[in-house]
Parts: structure tokens; C-alpha cells; sequence
């Protein structure tokens, strides 16, 4: 079976993108209460670890972020198409 590589990295793009978005909307509104939140999630404590996020670094992050998710994601299909193509005997 062969992925259409451009369309599923631009799916994963898309969805990186809007939870990147989701979560720095938190981040924005509720830093401390995100901060706590998300330490309870990963088991370690990152409360002193956090820093404003200003509507500008959001959009940046989920740019560029969802173009690295996007270009990975795409390259790992490309990758999966030729590792699984028929050999001819």
C-alpha cells in the first residue's frame, strides 16, 4: 500500500498546528494553572521552567512547528513508499 506522502504531512501539519495553537492558547490565559497542569501530566515539575508567550510567539510556533511536523512526517512516508515497494525479482 502507498501513502500519498504530501498529503499526509500536510494533515499532520495541519493537526500539530491546531494543538500546538490549543495549548499555547492555555499557556497565554492560564500560564500557572497550565504550568501546574502540565507537570501533573509529565511527572516532573517545569512550573519554573515556563515563560511568557505573547500572541506573536504562538503564531511563529505553530508555523514553524507545524512545518517541521509537516516536512517529517511527509519525508518518513516518502521513505516508508520506497522501503515497501515491490522489487522486481
Amino acid at each position: 500500500m502507498r501513502i500519498k506522502s504530501s498529503a499526509l504531512g500536510v494533515a499532520a501539519a495541519t493537526i500539530t498546528a491546531i494543538a500546538f495553537g490549543i495549548c499555547g492558547l492555555f499557556f497565554i490565559v492560564a500560564p500557572n494553572v497550565t504550568a501546574a497542569f502540565m507537570s501533573w501530566v509529565l511527572h516532573i515539575d517545569i512550573t519554573g521552567m515556563t515563560r511568557p508567550v505573547s500572541a506573536l510567539n504562538l503564531l511563529g510556533g505553530i508555523v514553524l512547528f507545524g512545518a517541521y511536523v509537516g516536512v517529517f512526517v511527509g519525508l518518513t512516508a516518502a521513505l516508508y513508499n520506497r522501503l515497501t515497494a515491490p522489487r522486481a525479482a
